[in-house]
């Protein structure tokens, strides 16, 4: 990627760690959204010859915009739903390149393990929301959104594991990036733990960041095979 790009996440990164330290929580959520709003038109002018791609970039901006009225409950319920959908999206982006990958026994009960230790973490983390018994809608995207993440984690690595490229490790990096994204505003958010604040901006706007440079590649990659289609 070139240099420029490499500084405008670095400024985008810089700007919202200032944002953080100078602003309210809620107003700098509106510096996440410009950083986000930044590298979408720079996938939609440059890089967008995929629908999945462009959707599940489109979802992931409107996520950040809504993310400015977090504390309203029907907001944060539609929040989740576009995060879970942004996630699918990007699963189901990949799912015909991995469609012959075959689950054995051990892959199965180590699936089936992560799956239930997930669920359990999942309950401890809900207990700390408050009015989580009470608001069963949230409480079920809410767990949707932490096996949906997992899948999302799961997919990219297999990914990586079946073609062993850069695309594959970027589409890794990007994963956790989001996931982990969605857990430090967590920890931030529900725990009081403001410093997690500076995590999540760093995370999001270098997984939104390399989700760019993922489109890239891919485009890259195709028009080489039609290159050599046509040699």
């Amino acid at each position: 990627m070139k240099f420029w790009f490499g500084l405008l996440v670095l400024v985008m990164i810089a700007t919202n760690i200032l944002a953080i330290y100078y602003l309210d929580s809620i107003t700098d959520r509106w510096f996440r959204l410009l950083a986000t709003v930044v590298f979408f038109l720079v996938f939609f002018f440059k890089y967008n010859r995929d629908q999945k791609l462009l959707i599940s970039f489109s979802l992931l901006t409107l996520c950040d915009g809504l993310l400015i009225f977090y504390e309203n409950s029907i907001i944060r319920n539609i929040i989740y739903i576009v995060r879970i959908s942004a996630y699918l999206t990007i699963i189901n982006f990949l799912y015909p390149y991995l469609s012959r990958l075959r689950l054995n026994l051990i892959t199965f009960i180590i699936t089936t393990f992560v799956i239930a230790l997930d669920i359990y973490m999942l309950h401890d983390m809900a207990t700390y929301i408050p009015g989580y018994r009470e608001d069963i809608i949230f409480t079920i995207l809410f767990y949707t959104m932490g096996l949906v993440s997992l899948a999302l984690v799961a997919t990219c690595i297999s990914y990586l594991n079946r073609y062993a490229d850069a695309k594959g490790f970027l589409l890794v990096v990007i994963s956790i990036c989001l996931v982990l994204s969605d857990l430090t505003f967590y920890n931030a958010y529900y725990l009081d733990f403001d410093v997690f604040y500076y995590a999540d901006r760093i995370v999001n706007i270098t997984g939104i960041a390399l989700l760019v440079v993922f489109a890239k590649k891919w485009i890259q990659n195709k028009e080489d095979e039609s290159v050599t289609e046509i040699l």
